[in-house]
């Protein structure tokens, strides 16, 4: 199934698929899928069928990264994240397990990381066909238990619970009710969940008009030269302008100030000579 654009970020879709309309299973994964308002399982959009009677489906695909991806920009996850991913994973599959959902087929890069930090499986009813053909996908059953353990592949090895948990999900494989149920309570045991914060990189890239080159010779450019740099005084040395502008600020107070007092004492003797 086609997941990833050049970026490996899936923008939100709708995802059509077609089945025969006799077709009972992906009648029964359809009616399933829109009774179920699972946060982590792609909902049904719409439900309709094509000029010959075929049996049409909308997923509302969300959009998100491929989990491989998402883990490779994430790095090593501490264990606390791991238990985050993993969790409702495993909780997926018990539901499955005991009946309370139906799951289709899916591949690993059908496990999302959303927008939001959450996994997301985005499964497709079995036998159902996308632009006139079927595309490749395992139980999504099996999916999930790969996922999580691609998640814990990526947890430091020194973890002491990585021993555990590795043997759970392996045994949860292809196991039974009781496996499965094992394998949700060591990762459970391993650490408490620790929410993350994830920003995934945005999928368009915008273009803009670079900015016009600076005018390196007109007087705009010597004056943005000399605020910039101060006042050239030779030989490599500048003024600093603010330096200047306080100078010229002091020298203007000394001389306006001198004139004050030399305009007093002339009044004052104009006045002693007119007395006599």
């Amino acid at each position: 199934m086609d997941t990833s654009t050049d970026q490996s970020i899936d923008d939100a879709r709708s995802d059509r698929w077609v089945a025969p309309a006799d077709d009972a299973a992906v009648a029964a994964w359809i009616a399933d899928r829109c009774a179920t308002g699972h946060r982590h399982l792609v909902p049904v959009e719409a439900v309709g069928r094509t000029g010959a009677g075929g049996l049409v489906t909308l997923l509302d695909r969300p959009r998100g990264t491929p989990l491989p991806v998402a883990l490779d920009r994430l790095g090593t996850p501490t264990t606390g994240v791991a238990v985050t991913l993993c969790v409702p994973l495993l909780e997926l599959l018990v539901a499955a397990v005991d009946g309370a959902v139906r799951l289709g087929v899916a591949g690993i890069d059908d496990v999302l990381v959303d927008d939001a930090g959450a996994v997301v499986l985005c499964d497709r009813p079995a036998g159902a066909f996308r632009d006139g053909t079927e595309l490749p996908g395992d139980d999504a059953a099996r999916v999930l238990v790969l996922a999580a353990r691609v998640v814990w592949d990526r947890v430091d090895p020194r973890d002491p619970s990585r021993d555990e948990v590795d043997a759970a999900l392996l045994a949860a494989l292809d196991g039974d009710r009781s496996t499965v149920c094992a394998a949700l309570d060591a990762v459970r045991g391993a650490a408490p969940p620790r929410p993350f914060r994830w920003a995934p990189p945005p999928a368009d890239l915008v273009f803009v008009e670079a900015d016009p080159p600076l005018d390196t010779t007109g007087p705009a450019a010597r004056l943005r030269e000399v605020v910039e740099l101060g006042i050239p005084l030779g030989a490599g040395r500048r003024l600093p302008l603010r330096r200047a502008v306080v100078g010229v600020v002091v020298a203007i107070g000394t001389v306006v100030a001198a004139v004050s007092v030399l305009g007093a004492g002339t009044d004052t003797g104009t006045g002693a000579g007119g007395g006599g």
